[in-house]
Order: structure tokens, then C-alpha cells, then sequence
């Protein structure tokens, strides 16, 4: 239950994102960039303190596939193009079907994250759904606003905009079954998959974002969201 639910919020957090753009696209993007700061916070946090520690305490060679998640990320990202970036800021690519499965896939990982996290402590499937529901809504800002400047129609656009919000809850749900059978080191691996897409989309596309619009501000929410952390962990503890 408590995968299906949290996996269906992180969903729900891309739908949101879309329809920030179709409201009020030009405010949205302006905005998202202090919640791009305190995700990467979170992100960075989460991954560095819960999800490398747990993944090596299940399996000796999660560095290994921590780094070869992170190189994976990179070639796939590399041909989608796709970054949560700002108004008048962002060079658009055309969106075709293989970036489109792309964009899914990453959405699908998401909910196994979700799962995973869950299979491991309620506490960790918590701080895992919190880092998805906070880099999930800046994608879906970016994913619909893409899809509409690549000459996609706005019903067109919004379709395929759900199905990717439906694939995080529908990898949540894959992974449940996945958890239950399946041998600790292979959990191991799955949460050094995780942080290497966590800290990828930190790196790569969070942080670059927020030296473009370098404030004080954004300063102040990236450490806030590194605390963040700390602050839920020991609530559901």
C-alpha cells in the first residue's frame, strides 16, 4: 500500500509540472529554479548519506554499479537532450520516439526507486519518494514544455506527458514483486542503481542549473535541502 500510494504522488508531481506550463508556463519556468536548488539538496543528500551506505552494507560491488549506472545515464540522456532548464534559456531539441522511451524509462527507474527504498525501511522508501516527487516536477515542466516547442499538439503533447507521470506509480508496483523475492546483494545493486541516477540528475542537470541563476537564495535552499533529510529520517524513524 504504501508503495502504490507514494509511487502514484511521485506520478502525480509530473502531471503537476505539466499543467504549471499550460496555466502559466513563462512563471513556472521562471520559478522552478529555486525548487531545482532544493531538490539537488535533496538528491545530493538522500544519495550520499542513505542510498551508497545501504547499497554497500547488501553488496561489496555497489561502487562499481553505482558508476556504471551514472555512465548510463549520461549515453541515455545524451541523445534526449532533456534538462529542467529556464525560460529563454534552453536549446530546444526535437523529441522523437526513442527520447520519448527514454524519458519513460527514467520515470519508470523512478517508481522502482520507490519500491526498493520501501523494501529496504519505511524510512528510506520515504526520503526515496521525496527526492522523486522533487525532481519529478521540474521533468514535467521541462518534458511538457519540449514537447510543445517541438511542434507536438497540446493534446498530443499532454498524452504523452501522462504516460510518463504513469510510468513512475507502474515501476513502484514492478518493483514490489520484484523486492519480495529477490536476494539481498541484487537489492544492493538496485539501490547503487538508484544513486547513480539520483546523483546524475544532481549533477548534470540540477547544479548546472542553478549557477545560471547564481542568488543567495538558491544557496540558503540547497543546504536546507541537505538538512531535509536528517530532519524526515529521524520523523519516521
Amino acid at each position: 500500500m504504501n508503495i502504490l500510494i507514494y509511487g502514484t504522488l511521485a506520478g502525480l508531481a509530473t502531471i503537476l509540472g505539466m499543467y504549471l506550463v499550460l496555466a502559466k508556463e513563462a512563471w513556472a519556468r521562471k520559478n522552478t529554479i529555486y525548487l531545482v536548488s532544493f531538490s539537488a539538496g535533496v538528491l545530493l543528500s538522500v544519495t550520499f548519506m542513505h542510498l551508497i551506505p545501504e547499497a554497500q552494507e547488501l553488496d561489496k560491488n555497489a561502487l562499481l554499479w553505482l558508476l556504471g549506472s551514472f555512465v548510463f545515464f549520461y549515453i541515455v540522456e545524451h541523445g534526449i537532450i532533456l534538462h529542467a532548464c529556464q525560460e529563454g534559456e534552453c536549446e530546444v531539441h526535437p523529441i522523437d520516439t526513442i527520447a520519448l522511451l527514454g524519458i519513460g524509462f527514467h520515470s519508470l527507474l523512478d517508481g522502482v526507486v520507490i519500491g526498493v527504498g520501501f523494501g529496504v525501511s519505511f524510512s528510506l522508501g520515504i526520503l526515496a519518494t521525496m527526492s522523486v516527487l522533487l525532481h519529478e516536477l521540474p521533468e514535467g515542466i521541462t518534458t511538457i514544455a519540449i514537447l510543445l516547442h517541438s511542434g507536438y499538439k497540446r493534446e498530443k503533447a499532454v498524452f504523452y506527458s501522462y504516460l510518463v507521470a504513469i510510468a513512475t506509480p507502474f515501476g513502484a508496483i514492478l518493483s514490489f514483486f520484484l523486492v519480495k523475492n529477490i536476494a539481498s546483494n541484487i537489492l544492493g545493486i538496485l539501490l547503487a542503481v538508484a544513486a547513480g541516477s539520483f546523483l546524475y540528475v544532481a549533477a548534470s542537470d540540477l547544479i548546472p542549473e542553478i549557477h545560471k541563476k547564481s542568488k543567495v537564495l538558491n544557496i540558503v535552499l540547497l543546504i536546507f535541502g541537505i538538512i531535509l533529510p536528517f530532519l524526515v529520517e529521524r520523523l519516521f524513524k
